[in-house]
């Protein structure tokens, strides 16, 4: 249900709170934002900004990247983020304290997202750590991709998550038409 647009990196940082990859594709080979990108050994990040020939990619190594991962096999959900520091290692945060798992368990993408399809590898459990709360846990995932070495990459180009994202889309303006017209009437 997906076709995959092969890219060439042009630039790429790992040392920046946010960094930002660019790509040899834009809107003229069929990259709109909100694609994903992945390398041979996982997820990359997330497409951001299209001009004609280039795109921006807001990386995993990006403080503002947000993306939804399980546990493969296991089913627990959480959110993997980077919070700056080694290009190697980012957190799952909000697995459940009752979740059964041990380190080097991987992790992949859950599927929930509007972006990518469930079970790209996104790297290994290599810490367990208390969130700040004490109420779940917060996995240190080591991550199968080498941001430092990266030069080719996929965009998936999934007709499925574009339908998905149409019907989340409608549901929420629709949601948002309710609320607002429950509130009229009171």
């Amino acid at each position: 249900g997906f076709q995959i647009i092969p890219a060439k990196v042009v630039t790429n940082s790992v040392n920046e709170s946010d960094n930002l990859i660019t790509l040899d594709k834009g809107r003229a080979d069929g990259i709109t934002p909100n694609m994903g990108v992945v390398s041979g050994l996982g997820v990359v990040g997330i497409v951001y900004m299209v001009s004609e020939h280039y795109s921006i990619v807001l990386s995993v190594l990006n403080s503002k990247s947000n993306i939804s991962c399980t546990i493969k096999n296991k089913g627990y959900l959480g959110y993997l983020h980077w919070n700056k520091g080694a290009s190697d290692f980012a957190f799952l945060d909000d697995i459940p304290r009752h979740a059964k798992f041990k380190l080097g368990d991987r992790i992949v993408t859950s599927g929930y997202s509007a972006i990518f399809p469930a079970g790209i590898l996104v790297g290994k459990v290599k810490h367990v750590y208390n969130s700040e709360d004490g109420l779940s846990f917060r996995l240190a995932v080591q991550l199968s991709t080498d941001f430092g070495n990266l030069r080719d990459v996929c965009i998936i180009d999934d007709a499925t998550v574009r339908e998905k994202k149409k019907v989340i889309n409608a549901a929420n303006d629709s949601i948002r038409h309710l609320n607002t017209d429950f509130s009229e009437t009171n």
